[in-house]
């Protein structure tokens, strides 16, 4: 939840870039659960997925049960032009990061 608030606070910056993205995240957690997240988190997209089926299409299960932290950046025509999957499953990447890869690896579109 941590990560999800850092996202939050900054997603005027998110919104303001030359490529301007939208971060949805993918939950394994019960829709119950997921939909509170997106109250939390208004400007994120929360997307429950309970049977793990995103998951698995995107090759991001660590084990049988968890989902490994993997961030995604796909432009708007859905080509995938990064991807972080880190070595540690706690480690994540900051704002300042995710910002610095979407200025980087991000088609210009405004």
């Amino acid at each position: 939840m941590t990560e999800l608030g850092e996202l939050e606070s900054h997603f005027q910056e998110f919104k303001n870039r030359k490529s301007p993205v939208a971060i949805v995240a993918i939950s394994t957690d019960n829709r119950e659960d997921a939909q509170k997240s997106q109250t939390q988190f208004p400007h994120l997209k929360v997307v429950a997925d309970t049977d793990q089926k995103m998951c698995q299409t995107l090759k991001v299960m660590h084990g049988e049960d968890k989902a490994a932290p993997t961030t995604i950046l796909v432009d708007g025509q859905g080509t995938v032009r990064w991807l972080f999957r880190p070595d540690r499953f706690l480690e994540r990447l900051s704002p300042a990061q995710l910002l610095a890869a979407i200025d980087a690896h991000m088609p210009v579109t405004k």
